[in-house]
């Protein structure tokens, strides 16, 4: 057995959304923690991304085609054998941010998704290069209107700010160039990308020192060579911020970026971060707080229930976290900026919804046969709290013995909730 349970439950939480009992298992079995971190990463199982693909054509309504689109992620997050495509698409969307009350295209947006599916796990160059030309970025971030003559910086700037260097480092020289490089980069009437000969600046450019003719896309060839370490330093500490806990110390950045930088492999990257000491320590298994998504998925992965009984949509944004609605081209942040009094009432609302949905059903329904101690560890076991703290477990000890005094019933739909508004089950 590679390690104890709780490192094996911690890793799959992480790789992925939740960690069912027959996963945990499954992991136990093989020789060795790198044994361990390969399973995860083994996209060989992954849907195929073409499944189900939501009809978004214009003569359906904007609400319908919304929540198609979230349906089809979600439900694939949920049912995949391979979580750590998802979670990816999760990463990206958070770093690569459009949004669509800017986009306004459904179809740009979900193929924006489908790419960080299809990509998210390979050349980060690469990725970078495509999401660059995909129209959904380039309508959020103005590069549809950065013409010669009046270049619109916004894209040239975050595209060194935000995906891929980070702040200073790079010169405002540096971003009017790079915006220079990316005149003409725009989209035709219906929306597709078009490179406009006619609104391309053809002129000398100057970037981080190397001048030429360029275009946008040797502009990205440029940042990915010339400052190729501070790349690899960038995403390195993004993804275990995202991973393990934030703000990681210099030594572990500096370690992951030494594997990361010879190629820019995302999955090398994901798999020095679980191979990693630090990333199974007591530190990283309490650092992270579940984003909305990732607790709405966790709970509909343990339940088997799905977006077309649980709804999600209804409750996302009260929570804090609208699918591909974020807050604005940095993303969503971590851990304190999804705790609050109305993210609170959202859960509550959504975990009421899977407690009548699954009482229903008769889930749980022999919980009276048990003793109470019995009773609230089975119920814990069912989300996936195997290790509960005092305060939680009294708290549900204290609920089975006034329902067994006062109204039994109530014993299951109760057990059916509350463990999903735990502080456990709010750590990722």
């Amino acid at each position: 057995m590679p390690s104890d349970t709780s490192d094996l439950a911690h890793l799959l939480r992480r790789a992925g959304f939740a960690a069912l009992p027959s996963e945990v298992q499954a992991l136990g079995q093989l020789p060795s923690w790198e044994a361990a971190v390969s399973a995860v990463l083994n996209t060989g199982g992954a849907l195929d991304p073409g499944v189900g693909v939501p009809d978004l054509s214009e003569s359906r309504g904007y609400y319908d085609r919304y929540v198609d689109m979230v349906w089809f992620w979600l439900d694939r997050a949920r049912t995949t054998p391979a979580p750590i495509v998802e979670k990816m698409v999760l990463f990206w969307h958070g770093h690569f941010c459009s949004g669509l009350s800017k986009v306004g295209n459904f179809t740009s947006m979900f193929e924006q998704n489908q790419l960080f599916r299809t990509n998210g796990l390979g050349d980060f160059a690469e990725l970078t290069r495509l999401v660059s030309l995909q129209p959904a970025m380039v309508a959020y971030l103005d590069n549809d209107r950065n013409v010669v003559g009046s270049p619109n910086e916004n894209f040239a700037r975050e595209l060194m700010e935000l995906f891929t260097l980070g702040v200073g480092q790079y010169t405002e020289d540096d971003v009017r160039e790079s915006a220079r490089a990316w005149t003409g980069h725009g989209l035709d009437e219906q929306d597709r990308y078009l490179l406009s000969a006619a609104d391309h600046d053809n002129d000398q450019k100057t970037f981080f020192g190397q001048t030429g003719a360029w275009y946008g896309e040797d502009i990205i060839s440029i940042i990915m060579n010339a400052k190729r370490n501070q790349v690899a330093r960038f995403i390195a500490a993004k993804l275990w911020s995202f991973l393990a806990y934030p703000d990681p110390p210099d030594s572990i950045v500096t370690n992951l970026a030494a594997v990361f930088a010879p190629s820019l492999n995302i999955t090398q990257l994901l798999r020095a971060i679980f191979e990693h000491p630090q990333f199974r320590s007591e530190k990283a298994k309490q650092g992270l707080v579940r984003s909305p998504i990732e607790f709405v998925v966790a709970a509909m992965r343990h339940t088997g229930i799905g977006c077309s009984e649980a709804n999600p949509q209804y409750t996302l944004r009260g929570m804090g976290q609208d699918p591909f609605r974020p807050p604005n081209v940095a993303g969503w942040k971590q851990n304190e900026y999804w705790i609050s009094a109305p993210a609170v009432w959202a859960k509550s609302k959504f975990a009421s919804g899977l407690r009548w949905n699954q009482n229903n059903a008769g889930v749980l329904a022999g919980l009276k046969d048990l003793t109470v101690e019995q009773s609230v560890q089975t119920a814990l076991n069912h989300y996936g709290v195997t290790t509960a703290s005092a305060t939680t477990t009294t708290a549900l000890r204290r609920y089975v013995e006034s329902t067994r005094a006062t109204t039994k019933w109530a014993e299951p739909a109760g057990l059916l909730m509350l463990p999903l508004l735990s502080p456990e089950f709010q750590l990722a």
